[in-house]
């Protein structure tokens, strides 16, 4: 009883917070006709002129002769424009947008954060998010039902942490939520983190997130480089612990993405049922092909690792594990392209810095090819986020495909040739529709 009501406490109080955060409604779905485009489909590296009609917020029809628009419809020249599928981000937190030293603000802060961060991603193309822990479900509600302006967000509720692990954002001399008797630490307050020892405590902690409606579920696999107690080469939690967290959400139909960056760590995490990695810096040839194998994802980041000595809050401690792991960026880079792993588009800019959305486009072109980053950012991402089975309620998004999701942005300039037209995305990014809404048109 315990864990559940430490569990309960963390995931309940920001909801309220979060919910607090309004915007006007989003514009009803019209049928649009983007006219005179170059279409990127978010699959197929190149581009192809044509046109796209949007009905009921569904692709309606894809052509590269000119559409007859049904009566009404709002007609859109897109004058040579390069037509994708919105961006899509593997690794946000929305709500913790706070310098690393003031994590523990009142909740409706850490909301007002949160509300500010979406609308921004949504500016810039990015038409859905995979949150990566800490952001309360209703966030992704209040979202989807037009009250705040933002990407469509899938979240993960409260990070799953041993105590002592990553997820631990305890201060040194904080109670322990169960040890202590209920007596519960703050940051259970804010909803980013619930510590669960043990098998049984796990599940309820993983049951709990997917009762409040998190899509899939995070758990912290090993050492991180932005807590206090966890050198980088530990390891987090026990198998027992990982193959419950895995049980339970497989029950739902989803799966359990793990923070990790070390071989022993990503091995152990692979081998209990974890399908996708988070980070994987310092893993070796083996685990690359165990990963390989077995079909799991390795979502990485570039942006974020190389910003370490300048993260708000960061003590000489953590920007030296950032410089562990950093190391290792390289090397992991080599062995998802030997092994062909899937890894997506992804940027943890956490603590306050993620207006340098757009410079993890650029880090990226230091190891792909700008059209390869464009795949990474809308098909590739949608398939993992994908992965959520059931409880994904949105139908299929990240191409531009006859029947599927029309959201939509339009690019003066032509990233596939040149990524680097995305380091600032809202200069070029002209249009942003989302569910067949437009939300920006500067045309």
């Amino acid at each position: 009883m315990a864990i559940m009501r430490a569990v309960l406490r963390s995931l309940s109080v920001p909801a309220a917070a979060l919910t607090m955060v309004a915007a006007a409604p989003a514009s009803a779905a019209e049928a649009v006709l983007i006219e005179n485009v170059r279409i990127f489909d978010g699959v197929e590296q190149r581009l192809r002129p044509g046109h796209v009609l949007v009905e009921n917020g569904l692709i309606a029809r894809v052509s590269s002769t000119e559409i007859t628009p049904p009566e009404g419809t709002t007609v859109i020249n897109g004058a040579n424009r390069v037509l994708s599928p919105g961006f899509i981000d593997l690794h946000v937190h929305l709500t913790i947008q706070m310098q690393k030293d003031r994590l523990l603000i009142h909740p409706y802060v850490a909301g007002a954060y949160a509300g500010e961060m979406a609308k921004f991603y949504l500016d810039n193309g990015f038409t859905t998010i995979r949150d990566a822990g800490g952001t309360h479900p209703d966030l992704a509600r209040v979202i989807a039902e037009g009250k705040l302006e933002g990407p469509r967000v899938f979240p993960s509720g409260a990070i799953v942490s041993q105590t002592s692990g990553h997820g631990d954002f305890r201060a040194r001399h904080d109670p322990h939520p169960t040890l202590s008797r209920g007596d519960i630490g703050a940051h259970l307050g804010h909803g980013l983190a619930v510590l669960a020892d043990g098998p049984s405590e796990t599940l309820a902690a993983v049951r709990e997130n997917l009762k409040w409606g998190a899509t899939q579920i995070k758990i912290m696999g090993g050492g991180g480089v932005a807590s206090d107690y966890d050198p980088i080469h530990t390891l987090q939690p026990s198998p027992e612990e990982i193959r419950a967290a895995v049980q339970a959400a497989g029950d739902w139909d989803t799966y359990v993405l793990a923070h990790a960056y070390t071989s022993e760590a990503v091995q152990r995490l692979v081998k209990n049922g974890v399908k996708v990695i988070e980070h994987g810096l310092l893993i070796d040839d083996e685990t690359a092909k165990l990963c390989a194998d077995n079909d799991v994802v390795i979502s990485t980041q570039v942006m974020v690792f190389r910003s370490g000595a300048d993260l708000p809050g960061m003590s000489a401690d953590n920007r030296a594990k950032m410089q562990q792991v950093l190391a290792g960026q390289d090397n992991l880079v080599e062995l998802i392209k030997k092994y062909d792993i899937k890894t997506g588009f992804g940027t943890d800019f956490v603590f306050g810095i993620y207006h340098r959305l757009g410079t993890e486009f650029i880090g990226r072109s230091d190891y792909w090819t700008p059209a390869e980053i464009m795949v990474q950012a809308t098909s590739e991402s949608a398939e993992v986020i994908r992965m959520a089975g059931a409880l994904n309620r949105h139908g299929n998004f990240g191409e531009i495909r006859e029947g599927w999701v029309a959201d939509i942005i339009l690019i003066d300039g032509n990233p596939l040739q040149d990524i680097s037209i995305l380091e600032q995305p809202s200069k070029v990014v002209d249009l942003v529709m989302k569910d067949g809404r437009i939300h920006r048109n500067r045309l």
